[in-house]
């Protein structure tokens, strides 16, 4: 079952979004919903911390440290507001 979800979210979150609908070709409604997608798969196979260690051990576009350093970001905002 499909449901829709209006949310709001950060202006370099949206700009982040953007930068990979001109990249991939793909509209931001795909890409933010494969966003969401991986973050459920990350979270289901541990926490962003597990892999801190190795970050920056591998050759990364602009985009993918982007990316990651959002993940980052947003897994500690979700901390903070759990707390």
């Amino acid at each position: 079952m499909k449901q829709v979800l209006n949310i709001e979210i950060p202006d370099e979150v949206l700009h982040a979004l953007k930068k990979e609908v001109v990249r991939t070709g793909k509209p931001l409604e795909e890409i933010a919903l494969e966003w969401i997608a991986e973050h459920t798969q990350m979270s289901e196979r541990g926490r962003v911390d597990d892999l801190m260690p190795f970050y920056g051990a591998w050759h990364m576009t602009p985009e993918e440290r982007l990316r990651i350093e959002q993940m980052i970001y947003e897994d500690r905002h979700m901390e903070e507001n759990n707390s």
